[in-house]
């Protein structure tokens, strides 16, 4: 598998400094179509999260396993999403059990990494299980208990837990999310309804803020990004209670969010312009054959990673979201099993089971979402992507949005991108992030439906106001490559010409804000 995974990072190094001629030094006219050459100077070097002081960028390990953990630690995240689930710590009426709660939370705090706890999740001991009406959405997902929020006795008891938590962990946990998609109907065991799901975050709330004052409180946690069931959940009073607002959007392209995004916004600046934004839970799957989020089909482990780079500037720039977690590590189990089929029509049976637009399509096997492969725990090219964004961080980065235009000088394989196209996704994107000391970093891609391999990048000239760079070197992060790269500066700001565009991000930033070998 290792052998593998590195023939197809190789054809990615081969197609840039082979098939797009490596840039060169020659920075020329928007009219020249020449040959760009560029000068490789070395790879960044990896940086373990321990190492770093704080990101926006995390990732749900998905396993308690020290040494798989400790992989996470590798990339260089510095947030991870984890559990608390109700029906695990009380699988037993009044009794709870703190087992693997103790080890997860502690493992990932041991290696340099900041945990969010997740609380909530009905439990069967208290309430009755229900699923959907659709047979073929019940055989996928099951049957679930009700919110505990429908009786009282189940609410007593769900608030003991959260206290029980609460006062276990206090001391070493200071985010605490509140349920997990709400208006999922599968996760909140019933018909969403964002006033019920409000009236349960205020309990639960006031709750945790009276146990722990100085702790922060994640309210959402939504399948996708939903203002009309924000402003439900907020109007009801949790607008005063909670710090911040979590979404979790799966989708063929992460660009599509972004609209959705700014009516969000528009909500909270309603309610709490205080409140701070967080992409809780998302990512792709390299394999048609995975569980839950599907995607849509090409499926690759190149086009994971790019994914997986687009997203974490997405979020951070676009959605303007202070944290941006990837979905998941690792998922040690599950390989060979299959979902079972009783509702099959006859030409199902041809086809195969119908696709429900990238929504899951079964619950079982391996969530191929992961960073590492199943069995063998090997490093998919999103993992070294991931590794190679959090080693180019600077801890103080911050948005910097500034004007810019981006000239399409040759379109490479993306046929119609440039003048004569002006709708999504043929538009190229940038984001600009900048510190206090005037360091820059600037990513820039096409946001097309990713391809696995790609035999001609497009060229783009790149004219940017209000920032400069002194030193600029480009990062390829699917390969960790570093590349020099000329600038022209002038007092209205900067220009790069004759640059590369692909389906994922380039980045630039100043030499001597990175570590190379």
């Amino acid at each position: 598998m290792k052998q593998f995974l590195f023939k197809i990072t190789l054809s990615i190094v081969i197609v840039i400094s082979m098939s797009c001629q490596p840039r060169g030094t020659s920075q020329n006219s928007s009219s020249d179509n020449s040959i760009i050459t560029l000068e490789k100077i070395g790879k960044i070097v990896p940086k373990n999260s321990s190492e770093i002081t704080s990101s926006p960028f995390g990732i749900q390990a998905g396993t308690l396993v020290d040494s798989l953990v400790a992989r996470a630690a590798e990339i260089g995240v510095k947030w991870t999403r984890l559990g608390a689930s109700w029906s695990e710590v009380e699988n037993e009426k009044g009794v709870y059990s703190w087992e693997n709660t103790d080890k997860a939370f502690e493992i990932a705090l041991k290696n340099g990494i900041t945990p969010f706890i997740t609380v909530g999740g009905g439990n069967s001991d208290y309430s009755k299980m229900t699923t959907y009406d659709d047979p073929k959405l019940a055989e996928i997902y099951g049957y679930r208990p009700e919110p505990p929020i429908k009786d009282p006795i189940a609410m007593e008891a769900f608030l003991k837990y959260v206290e029980a938590v609460v006062e276990r962990y206090k001391d070493k946990i200071d985010y605490w999310e509140v349920w997990n998609e709400p208006n999922h109907r599968n996760y909140w065991g019933a018909e969403p309804d964002g006033k019920e799901y409000g009236r349960l975050l205020v309990q639960t709330a006031e709750l945790i803020r009276k146990i722990d004052p100085g702790c922060k409180i994640i309210g959402g946690a939504m399948a996708g990004i939903n203002a009309e069931f924000t402003d439900d959940f907020l109007s009801v009073g949790s607008d005063k209670l909670i710090d911040i607002i979590s979404y979790h959007n799966y989708g063929a392209v992460p660009e599509e969010r972004v609209y959705a995004a700014i009516d969000l916004w528009e909500v909270i600046n309603k309610y709490n312009p205080k409140i701070e934004l967080w992409q809780g839970e998302c990512g792709y799957p390299s394999h048609s054959s995975s569980r839950d989020f599907r995607g849509r089909a090409p499926w690759g482990l190149n086009i994971q990673a790019k994914w997986l780079l687009r997203q974490s500037f997405i979020d951070t720039y676009f959605c303007k979201a202070a944290m941006s977690n990837y979905f998941k590590l690792v998922h040690p189990y599950g390989k060979g099993e299959k979902q079972a089929r009783f509702n099959l029509r006859p030409i199902d049976k041809i086809f195969g089971f119908p696709d429900r637009g990238g929504s899951r399509v079964r619950t079982k096997g391996v969530n191929e979402k992961c960073l590492l492969t199943n069995p063998d725990f090997d490093e998919k090219p999103g993992f070294y992507a991931y590794q190679n964004l959090c080693a180019v961080w600077k801890p103080e980065y911050k948005p910097n949005v500034v004007d810019y235009k981006m000239e399409v000088v040759d379109q490479g394989i993306f046929y119609g991108i440039g003048e004569e196209d002006d709708a999504f996704p043929s538009v190229p994107l940038l984001a600009t992030f900048s510190d206090k000391d005037g360091n820059n970093l600037v990513a820039w891609w096409l946001p097309w439906n990713a391809q696995e391999y790609l035999p001609k990048l497009a060229k783009i000239n790149i004219e940017m106001k209000g920032i400069n760079f002194t030193d600029p070197v480009m990062l390829d992060p699917l390969t960790g490559e570093v590349y020099e790269i000329k600038v022209m500066n002038n007092e209205l700001g900067c220009i790069f010409n004759n640059t590369f565009l692909a389906d994922y991000p380039f980045i630039v930033v100043e030499r001597k804000t990175i570590k190379t070998n």
